[in-house]
């Protein structure tokens, strides 16, 4: 049961931090145009590359996940210190969901090898 439930948190927040990068980027951020592509190229990019082994549960791409996540840590942490009003909401937000993820994927691998022994 607490596998199954660290691994919906897990997924959900890393589905949810992809989403939300591309939303920054392209709608709540208020970047130019021409600034978009490498917003997305930072942000969303390094979370999209182990993607596929994160559906698949698999612990290697769980871990590649985690270390990709602390862009979103550092990007929603200096968003929610430095603006104020909504941007500052959505960086706290961020930041939840990065620290949420790195969480609950850890003790999905800690308790799923555990399990497996």
């Amino acid at each position: 049961m607490r596998i199954r439930l660290a691994r919906a948190l897990s997924l959900g927040a890393y589905l949810g931090l992809i989403a939300l990068g591309m939303l920054w980027a392209i709608q709540l951020g208020g970047l130019p145009r021409e600034q978009i592509s490498i917003t997305l190229l930072v942000l969303v990019l390094p979370l999209l590359l182990p993607l596929r082994g994160v559906l698949h549960a698999r612990h290697k791409s769980l871990v590649w996940g985690m270390l990709a996540a602390l862009i979103p840590l550092l990007h929603g942490g200096v968003t929610a210190w430095a603006e104020s009003g909504p941007k500052a909401a959505w960086g706290g937000l961020e930041l939840f969901l990065a620290v949420a993820y790195i969480v609950s994927g850890s003790f999905f691998i800690r308790w799923k090898a555990r399990a497996a022994r």
